[in-house]
């Protein structure tokens, strides 16, 4: 069901952390930059190529916050492998969406719910459960072997960083076919297909040209004959007849 105009007038409006980000000075002058600006030149563009390369984009910065996070969780606060990889989940998952959704797939407005984040967050449940698994087995295999400290961390994170590797192409392909797949909305919203009005053609009547007007030549007896073409003669309408046929 369509979005009332003023409901899409509000989604356009409404201003994300990714919109502020994106016009933030320091962005802007980072973007600015030669170097980074030439790097980032074959991520331009709406082929797959290009979004393949701003989605690899994404999944590095996913990749830096949920590392991170985990090795907050394990090393610093000491934390079990599978609470610090969920942990780590949540706060990779919606910069990853907005980044995916806005950025590597150019859309724009209010997301819809069961096209794009459900199908996104179950992707995402799935690789949560994956590495869930490979977290659980480096995280005992570390305490058997007696490791702790940073050495259990970074097999924690690598564990992690191992399950989500293994569904990155299935997601990217799951992304550009369905989840973001262009399907004709405009700011969120379906637009309603287009009906096309039934024209009623009107039928046009030939003039006498030129050509037969000029054959009309005086007769013996000073009546003159004009002979008219067949094709020059006006056509009925098709839905005439039976009416000039009943009067």
């Amino acid at each position: 069901m369509p979005l009332s105009p003023d409901r899409a007038r509000r989604d356009r409006g409404r201003v994300t952390l990714y919109d502020r980000l994106r016009r933030h000075r320091l962005v802007c002058g980072v973007l600015r930059i030669p170097i980074v600006n030439r790097v980032l030149s074959p991520s331009r563009g709406n082929g797959a190529m290009p979004r393949f390369i701003r989605y690899s984009l994404v999944s590095g910065v996913a990749i830096v916050i949920s590392q991170v996070t985990i090795l907050i969780c394990t090393w610093l606060f000491g934390l079990s492998g599978i609470v610090a990889n969920t942990i780590g989940a949540l706060a990779a998952t919606p910069a990853s969406y907005e980044l995916n959704r806005k950025w590597a797939w150019g859309k724009s407005g209010k997301s819809h719910v069961w096209r794009e984040m459900v199908p996104f967050w179950s992707l995402t449940l799935l690789g949560w459960l994956a590495s869930t698994g490979t977290v659980e087995i480096a995280d005992s295999m570390a305490k058997s072997h007696h490791v702790a400290g940073l050495g259990r961390s970074v097999a924690i994170m690598g564990a992690s960083l191992f399950a989500y590797g293994v569904v990155w192409i299935v997601k990217f392909v799951i992304f550009n076919h369905v989840v973001f797949a262009d399907r004709g909305t405009v700011t969120g919203t379906e637009t309603a297909p287009s009906v096309a009005t039934p024209s009623v053609a009107t039928p046009s009547v030939a003039a006498p040209s030129a050509a037969a007007s000029s054959l009309a030549a005086p007769a013996p007896g000073g009546t003159a004959v004009v002979v008219v073409p067949v094709a020059a003669r006006p056509v009925e309408p098709a839905w005439e007849g039976p009416a000039r046929a009943g009067r």
